[in-house]
């Protein structure tokens, strides 16, 4: 679903992008959602990267805002915490390529919990979907390439352009990066979660000249191989103790003989066995889940697509037995995205009551 709300996002991120500016207050304590917060009015267009309580409320701001303040939160990749809690990893864009198709320019950023502290992870050019390791020493992240013309790629040039994506890590002591996944055009990689003891990297595979779905896999960091998870699925995250994987599939409903399409909130056991959906929303799509700490409730973004255009955009919270279905952050003309939860002791939100 990233083409269809790039699409919708897309002109007014290229639009506006200037300078650079930022604000700071103290972190609050409890439960705490990071999400990426887009309003798009006749007269405000603002990217944000907050946190908010598990009710929405109390709203802080880490980076992003209007036209004057760069980097903005890249909508599409959701932040990542480390492990204590103390600090976000994000992808920001800083720019865009002048080629036929307007590549964004992204960089993946860090920002401490009260909003202040924001800081460029070098080299991590062209990266997005920032996932911190359990050690808190390295970031696993997808850098894309998406370019009509002639481009080089792992110094190769390509005479057609290229559309693709890499998984890498960077050592945040030595800036030292490893390459995980080859480069191949129409072959894509994208992180989403470590196992708890940091051996196992889940990704999302997709690969345009074989597939027609996304499917979820997990790769050994040992350099031992994938292993895939299910047939179709995507963002797929371990829970706080490895045991489960949540995740995204796409569904088909019939509603009065008409066809429906969209995508669900799933649960299965960490081997792939034990496939249970939690969530049933025709028309409507969900990405991004995010567990609690305490694992008992999963977070994510949902929306809908009409015509040309979304709406809806939301940030859904459940029970892990799909259970108590509710909200938890919404408003109107505003896009909430790419939800995560801030890890820690204290910072446990529970099991949500019906």
């Amino acid at each position: 679903m990233r083409c269809v709300v790039g699409r919708a996002l897309g002109a007014g991120v290229l639009a506006l992008l200037l300078a650079a500016g930022a604000a700071t207050a103290a972190a609050p304590e409890g439960p705490r959602l990071a999400v990426v917060r887009v309003t798009a009015t006749a007269h405000q267009f603002k990217i944000e990267l907050v946190t908010v309580g598990q009710s929405g409320g109390h709203r802080l701001r880490l980076a992003g805002g209007g036209s004057r303040s760069r980097p903005w939160p890249f909508y599409f990749s959701p932040p990542s915490w480390s492990p204590d809690g103390e600090s976000v990893a994000f992808s920001g864009i800083v720019g865009s390529h002048h080629g036929d198709n307007h590549e964004l320019r992204l960089k993946l950023f860090t920002v401490r919990a009260d909003g202040s502290g924001l800081h460029p992870i070098h080299g991590t050019r062209g990266a997005s979907d920032p996932v911190y390791s359990p050690d808190g020493r390295t970031i696993a992240f997808t850098r894309s390439i998406d370019r009509d013309e002639p481009t080089t790629v792992g110094g190769k040039r390509r005479k057609y352009g290229f559309s693709g994506a890499s998984i890498w890590t960077v050592d945040l002591l030595t800036g030292a990066q490893r390459q995980l996944t080859p480069w191949r055009d129409g072959l894509e990689y994208i992180a989403s979660s470590f196992s708890p003891d940091g051996s196992t990297l889940l990704a999302t595979h997709m690969d345009y000249g074989l597939l027609n779905e996304s499917e979820p896999v997990a790769l050994r960091l040992d350099g031992s191989g994938s292993r895939r998870l299910l047939e179709e699925g995507s963002s797929p995250v371990y829970s706080p103790d490895g045991s489960e994987i949540a995740l995204i599939r796409p569904t088909v409903e019939y509603l009065d003989s008409e066809k429906r399409s969209g995508s669900d909130l799933y649960v299965m056991n960490a081997d792939g066995t034990n496939v249970r959906r939690l969530t049933r929303t025709p028309e409507r799509y969900e990405d991004s889940p995010s567990w609690d700490p305490s694992g008992e409730r999963l977070a994510y973004e949902q929306f809908r697509v009409f015509g040309e255009g979304i709406g809806d955009y939301a940030v859904v919270q459940v029970n892990a037995d799909g259970t108590c279905r509710t909200k938890a952050v919404s408003a109107p003309r505003v896009f909430f995205l790419a939800p995560a939860w801030q890890p820690g002791p204290g910072r446990e939100a529970g099991k949500i009551e019906c």
